[in-house]
């Protein structure tokens, strides 16, 4: 049995050679790639089928054709190949391949998954720089902590799941898989909380090339069709919460106030501004009405949530820029 399957979601972009070439780096190791295709164009998908021709004749690649939304491709796939473990990507995802080789020494391990971590970088000389400044870093794995990791799941990319508890939990979880666009986060959780040992490693493994400014040469219709804005603020609230409240209801109202505000500051402001920006206050606050009543808002977010309203959109504006300049200086 394969270690590892290497599962890639690719759809009407070419970018998925750029990982193709990075998973060539690793195949002296024990791994299946599997990618699901639903390019519907058909130039486009000429030029992926000669791209995958070259890459099956070195290494272990199989190329499914199938339609339909990611979570409906999340339901069918997820469980349906046989390895220890399995990763799911999609097509614009890369591998900072120097740190993913140091996960495979973990993959003799039995542990209920890992999840990696996430950073953009802009080219290969920031890759280089960061591997080397963090080259003696030895706390590289550590448990998995509900309070402070539990947003990470939500980067679907970065998880690591042992295939045999997916099969186990996979009947439970079937039906709310196609709920929210983090099937994943479903999965994981009936996993930690039915056999715990989960656990986060801390060198940066996946990356995007981040700076991709050719969405916002989008008008304002095909771009908040492009981030699919109105679901995805949805999904956020019950992708994590909804998952949280059925496998956690035993944690006290302070441990889920808090582990609610690290989700709401971390993940959710940032697709609540941007809701109010492209599809007006009024449709936002609508949408999430009902999904933010499924766990009780701490107080601080719930003042949040009204200044978020009550504030002009050039202040939400000139927030945004201050809190991405301190968090990209915190990182």
């Amino acid at each position: 049995m394969k270690k590892l399957t290497i599962l890639i979601f690719s759809g009407d972009r070419i970018t998925i050679k750029g990982l193709l070439d990075d998973i060539v780096r690793l195949r002296d190791f024990n791994l299946n790639v599997r990618i699901v295709e639903w390019s519907t164009d058909k130039k486009n998908l000429i030029q992926k089928n000669k791209i995958y021709k070259i890459y099956k004749k070195i290494i272990n690649l199989k190329v499914y054709y199938d339609y339909g939304n990611w979570e409906y491709k999340y339901k069918k796939y997820i469980n349906k190949f046989k390895s220890k473990y399995i990763l799911l990507m999609g097509d614009d995802d890369r591998l900072n391949v120097n740190n993913f080789k140091k996960i495979f020494k973990y993959l003799e391990l039995n542990y209920s998954g890992i999840t990696l971590s996430f950073k953009n970088f802009q080219n290969i000389k920031q890759i280089k720089k960061y591997n080397n400044e963090n080259s003696n870093d030895i706390n590289n794995i550590s448990p998995f902590e509900l309070k402070h990791d539990l947003k990470k799941i939500g980067f679907t990319s970065c998880q690591i799941i042992n295939v045999n508890l997916i099969n186990k939990v996979y009947e439970k979880e079937k039906n709310y898989l196609l709920n929210s666009k983090f099937p994943q986060n479903f999965i994981i959780l009936s996993i930690i909380k039915n056999f715990n040992n989960w656990k986060v490693f801390n060198q940066k493994c996946i990356y995007n090339r981040g700076g991709n400014l050719e969405i916002f040469n989008l008008n304002k219709k095909d771009l908040i069709k492009y981030f699919n804005i109105k679901d995805r603020l949805k999904s956020e609230y019950l992708g994590y919460f909804f998952p949280l409240k059925k496998n956690f209801s035993n944690l006290s109202k302070y441990e889920i106030s808090e582990i609610y505000k690290d989700i709401f500051f971390n993940n959710i402001v940032s697709w609540l501004y941007l809701s109010i920006k492209f599809i007006g206050k009024k449709k936002t606050y609508k949408n999430i009405d009902k999904v933010r009543r499924i766990l009780n808002e701490p107080f601080i977010v719930k003042i949040t949530v009204v200044l978020f309203y009550l504030c002009p959109i050039f202040f939400l504006d000139i927030i945004r820029i201050f809190r991405k300049f301190f968090r990209n200086h915190m990182i």
